[in-house]
């Protein structure tokens, strides 16, 4: 009891002080070990690209694209047999025998092929949980090995801290990635920067952590967006990855290299729930002094829930709202007041509360979100990612296709059962006039739904008051009193990114104003309350919309923001934001890899 009590306490200091407490969590330990790392799995990663010559039509200058064809996951076994095979850099298969087997079933008829390989190890370290008791959590880093072509160690330059997005499965964590993942995945992109090719310079050491509540700990609940300690965390990750990735463990001088020299660099990246761990760990790194430990650069994020009280409030208000003016008329989302497009964010958000936060110890989920709400059986859909076989689990797909099924049932056939495609039918109770009240259809195939029967009286009510969020002046204002709405109010507000420090080290951000699951408004509440930072930017909206930061240089500016200039809502930008929503990559021109090259050098 006792215990509570200071880490409420602790909590309520932060949110009145605008800083993180992070001795809730005890001290960061000044040194960390390889003998307290386990390393759990060892595979390898093979990349393929080839090359395709194109002319520019002005100059007619002839020059070649590397295309990226993919990856395919190794064991040790594979990766030593396929290792001692021919290489295919630059060697065009048409002029030899087309052998699949040969070249590991990676042949094409007319194509040149090259390729490097990446070294991959799921390993277990030690951290803290939301208790400040000691947790095992898992990981997965991706060590560039062997160029294909000469057979000889590929050095990494940098250290990428890879944020994985917003999963509801487990079998989507980066651990489970050797199993089947997806290379169009979040963790598949980010994969990409260990590749070692002359159109992906630098390559780089990647360090992947599995949220608590995901990989060795699928049994426990994730802390969603708890945004400290989900950075203390991907921080553990890093700097327990590190002290194995310089022990040289399990591996041989003939296909490992150290770094070469001792001015790397190490930069967060993440998309989504990815984006904001990115930036809670840029934060975490920061007012915790381990810059020259990790040798920091900064981060890129892309479109992130940064503010969650700014974000809940969009959902409210916003009339479809983009900043993008053309032929001086603003262009308009689907958007409508009242509304959330992707309906299984509330329970996440919610439940990561309720499950972590201090200030909500108290506190359940039944008195935030409505009996018909629960009737879709969302919260047992994501407590099924514990479930050992992957059919089993709710990939967020998964549950859109159940809220699908829900919203298409009609009235003759409504059994209170919906179809499930990847096994047995689901049980979501509730009635077929609940249903279509709460779920409906977009434009096209998504499901959206209605704050007003998603949540309690209580909740939708707090929420859609706007005085209980900003004075009259307009200005901001947190509760000091304790309720069921005020915990919630201070308790997501503890998680507000914008607030309570002034980054020192580069921050490139990438968001689209199209998105209607994390809005714009989480990048202006940052530069709103980021105002001694210099901006670049690639396009006006953030000035459309009242937003006017200092401007500076490319070279100059300490933060970047790339609007996505795309008419994309949050699954369709982040395709844009790693590989332009194809799975032919021309190497090197991603947004996440030259935002990645800006944060390191200032230009891209």
């Amino acid at each position: 009891m006792k215990k509570s009590i200071l880490l409420i306490l602790a909590l309520v200091c932060a949110i009145a002080q605008g800083a993180w407490a992070q001795g809730q969590f005890g001290d960061l330990p000044k040194t960390v070990s390889a003998s307290d790392v386990e390393v759990t799995e060892v595979r390898y990663l093979l990349f393929m690209s080839h090359d395709s010559l194109v002319v520019n039509t002005e100059t007619g200058v002839i020059d070649t694209l590397h295309i990226n064809d993919g990856q395919k996951i190794l064991t040790e076994e594979e990766y030593h047999q396929l290792a001692t095979r021919p290489a295919m850099a630059r060697r065009r298969i048409a002029d030899v025998t087309p052998n699949t087997e040969e070249y590991g079933g990676f042949t094409s008829e007319g194509y040149q092929y090259f390729g490097s390989y990446a070294k991959l190890y799921s390993y277990k370290y030690p951290s803290i949980d939301a208790n400040g008791e000691k947790v095992v959590l898992s990981a997965l880093m991706g060590v560039p090995t062997k160029i294909f072509a000469d057979a000889v160690p590929a050095k990494p330059e940098n250290v990428v801290i890879g944020c994985h997005e917003t999963i509801t499965s487990n079998y989507e964590c980066p651990t489970n990635y050797n199993h089947g993942g997806s290379a169009q995945s979040g963790n598949g992109m980010l994969l990409e920067f260990c590749r070692y090719d002359a159109g992906r310079q630098p390559c780089c050491l990647v360090i992947l952590a599995d949220y608590e509540g995901y990989g060795c700990t699928a049994n426990r609940p994730h802390p969603y967006l708890y945004q400290e300690l989900t950075a203390r965390q991907v921080v553990d990750a890093v700097r327990y990855g590190l002290a194995l990735y310089n022990t040289n463990i399990g591996t041989s001088n003939t296909d490992f290299a150290r770094f070469e020299s001792d001015d790397w660099k190490s930069v967060c990246i993440g998309f989504s729930q990815g984006g904001s761990v990115a930036l809670a760990t840029h934060k975490f790194i920061e007012t915790n002094n381990l810059s020259d430990e990790l040798h920091f650069a900064g981060s890129v994020c892309g479109d992130g829930p940064y503010d969650p009280i700014a974000h809940l409030r969009y959902y409210m208000e916003d009339e479809g709202r983009t900043y993008h003016i053309k032929d001086g008329v603003e262009k308009k989302t689907t958007h409508v007041p009242g509304t959330v497009s992707m309906p299984i964010v509330m329970p996440l958000i919610l439940k990561g509360m309720c499950d972590s936060n201090p200030l909500m110890r108290q506190h359940s989920l039944t008195e935030y979100l409505s009996d018909r709400f629960f009737a879709t059986s969302s919260t047992f859909m994501l407590e099924s990612k514990s479930q050992p076989n992957k059919e089993d689990q709710y990939s967020t797909e998964r549950v859109n296709e159940v809220y699908r099924a829900c919203r298409n049932n009609n009235a003759a056939n409504w059994t209170g059962k919906v179809h499930n495609p990847y096994g047995e039918d689901i049980q979501v109770g509730g009635s077929f006039t609940d249903m279509k009240a709460m779920l409906f259809k977009d434009d096209g195939d998504n499901v959206w739904g209605k704050m007003e029967y998603m949540l309690t009286r209580e909740a939708y009510n707090y929420f859609n008051t706007k005085s209980n969020f900003e004075d009259e002046y307009g200005n901001r204002i947190t509760p000091t009193g304790r309720g069921t709405m005020e915990d919630l109010h201070r308790a997501l507000e503890s998680n507000n990114l914008t607030v309570g420090w002034t980054p020192s080290h580069r921050i490139a951000f990438y968001h689209s104003t199209y998105d209607t699951v994390v809005p714009y408004a989480n990048l202006l509440s940052f530069i709103k309350n980021q105002p001694s930072l210099t901006y670049y930017t690639t396009s006006a909206r953030c000035l459309v919309a009242g937003v006017n930061p200092t401007s500076a240089s490319k070279a100059e500016a300490s933060v970047f923001i790339y609007d996505n200039p795309a008419a994309n809502d949050h699954v369709a930008a982040g395709k844009d934001f790693f590989f332009f929503g194809s799975s032919m990559v021309i190497a090197g021109i991603t947004p996440d890899y030259w935002l990645f090259k800006w944060v390191l050098t200032g230009d891209n």
